[in-house]
């Protein structure tokens, strides 16, 4: 089964792709065929217009562990901190490889060394929910500003549960 038919608005964050130990997630744009179908036919209806990509298992490889809906921060919530200071959006800040991203972030926080991370509250929880739902003294979070103009333009942002 997809995990687009198990999350109802998928945000694209990409946390289902680093927890599949087999590698059988990957991220697609909604223009392409298969996803398309997926998201016409799924059990909870997806939006088919946007820019943000969504998971696709490879079903053959895939060993049923779960493992990418149970780090996914939309169907199992994570812990999120209080933010006191907040950051503009800024397109310079989004990433081409989140995966990559996210796997670096938390090589540098358990080697100990000082780390940032700039990202929008999806790619936060993304991240927080990752490292086992725990933040580290040394991992520092600056939140991006999705403000409502930038959250209308996906129909998965719109219903952001990151924002309250």
């Amino acid at each position: 089964m997809q995990l687009l038919n198990k999350v109802k608005n998928c945000n694209g964050c990409s946390a289902c792709v680093v927890a599949c130990k087999d590698r059988c997630v990957k991220m697609f744009d909604r223009e392409d065929e298969a996803v398309r179908q997926i998201l016409e036919n799924a059990e909870k209806p997806q939006a088919l217009e946007g820019k943000k990509k969504v998971p696709m298992i490879n079903e053959g490889g895939c060993n049923k562990c779960n493992a990418c809906v149970l780090f996914c921060p939309i169907f199992n919530p994570v812990d999120m901190p209080e933010f006191s200071e907040w950051y503009n959006y800024d397109e310079k800040f989004e990433k081409e490889d989140l995966p990559a991203f996210y796997r670096e972030t938390m090589r540098n926080v358990r080697a100990g060394q000082h780390t940032e991370f700039v990202g929008t509250l999806c790619e936060i929880a993304a991240l927080i929910s990752l490292m086992g739902n725990k933040i580290r003294p040394n991992l520092i979070l600056k939140p991006l500003v999705c403000d409502e103009e930038k959250r209308s333009l996906e129909e998965c942002c719109k219903e952001c549960s990151f924002y309250k």
